[in-house]
Order: C-alpha cells, then structure tokens, then sequence
C-alpha cells in the first residue's frame, strides 16, 4: 500500500497495523515523520490513525513486503488499521458523516506540521476522513534538516482545497488547543524515538522548536477561516 512499501501486521495487541520499516521503498526517515506527525495529530486532537511502534521479530525477517524489499529486524512506524479504508488525495465529501469537523483538524496538522504529498482515508460507509501517509510532512519532507526547519518556520502550508463548510467551532476549538500546546508536550511527541532510527537528538530538538514556534501563526489562520465557511 503507497509508494513506501507499507505492509499490514498483526501485533501482539491482538490489533492489525499498516507498518513502515527503516528500508521502505521512500526514504529511511519516513517512519520518524509518520510517527512523530501522528503523535501531533493525537496531541490536539485531529482524525489520524493511531499510532504505534511495531517490533518486528526474528520470525518475520527475511519476509518480502515488495519486490527485493525484506523485513528486516527492529521497530517500524505502524498506523492503526481502519476498517474499509479507500486512500484519497479528494477533500470531499465535507457535508458526509462528521468532515466538516474532521477536515478542519486536517488543515490544522497539515499547516502546523508542514505537510506535503496529501492524502487522506475514508472509512466506513460514511467515509469518515482521517489524515493519512505523513512521511514527507516537514520541510525538506523525510530529508529535512535543521537548515530546512528554521527556513521553512513562518511557511504558510495551506491545502489546495476550498475550505467551504468547514466547522467554525472546531476551527475556533483547535485555534485554542494550539495556543495552549506546551513546549514539553511537543517534545513528548518527539520522544522514545528508536535509537536505531536515524535521527539525532540536535534534529529532534530543532523539530520541537519548528513545531512550536509555529503554533501560533496557525492558530491565527484557522481562525481567519472561520470567517469563510
């Protein structure tokens, strides 16, 4: 499923995850963004796909999850596995279901996380949207650097989709839960990252520093689109 390689998995929780290893097809830090980006979408409160770290044992090393590709030991990103799940990179389908809430928690970690490369789920029958696929989220996506982050810090990362029939009060929810953030809990998004995942302390650091600096700023353009909806 996608681009990277992601396969499914059943883990020892009884649940079944779509997991992303260190040798996907994409690039060897786009676990680190799916799962520190997941985390954020947690933290205040958007639709993604709860996230997981996945051991993948002895037992499955050596399976081929693509062409030439095999797992290999040690922790991969996993993202819980929703039930009827059809990827999208549409927006639509705002007046179904709870959208018109869920987008706006989408544009939310979208802009405050840099997003890039959007998709999206729907799920069930009433096509619930849950963010979806975050490895090149940041700027500079799963290659970003310190460099990147404080460049691309007052970017304004906007979706290409109309934000029409937003939810106004979700909006005005999110504006306020973004300003509340804390810097410690950004940083806990960015903790208990795998030491064998390849990522240094200095660039965590910096990605903490990018995420809240930016809390701000999008908490005063959801609420600028509170007036177009």
């Amino acid at each position: 499923m996608g681009g990277s390689g992601s396969f499914l998995v059943r883990a020892d929780d009884g649940h079944r995850y779509w997991c992303k290893t260190l040798n996907n097809l994409q690039h060897e830090r786009v676990p680190v963004n799916e799962q520190i980006v997941a985390r954020l979408g947690v933290l205040i409160g958007t639709p993604v796909c709860e996230p997981r770290l996945v051991y993948m044992p002895p037992e499955l090393a050596g399976w081929e999850f693509r062409s030439g590709r095999q797992i290999e030991v040690g922790w991969a990103h996993g993202s819980f596995a929703a039930e009827l799940a059809i990827e999208t990179r549409d927006l639509g389908s705002r007046a179904t279901d709870d959208n018109a809430r869920r987008h706006a928690g989408i544009v939310a970690l979208y802009d405050l996380a840099g997003g890039s490369d959007a998709q999206w789920l729907m799920v069930g029958t009433d096509a619930a949207f849950f963010s979806h696929d975050h490895g090149h989220y940041f700027p500079g996506g799963p290659g970003w650097t310190t460099a990147s982050l404080q460049i691309g810090q007052r970017a304004h990362h906007q979706l290409p989709f109309s934000s029409t029939g937003l939810d106004a009060s979700e909006l005005n929810r999110l504006a306020d839960r973004l300003e509340a953030v804390t810097e410690e809990e950004v940083a806990e998004c960015a903790s208990n990252i795998p030491a064998e995942w390849p990522v240094q302390n200095g660039e965590l650091e910096a990605l903490v520093d990018f995420l809240y600096a930016r809390r701000g700023a999008v908490a005063q353009r959801l609420r600028a689109l509170i007036g177009t909806v």
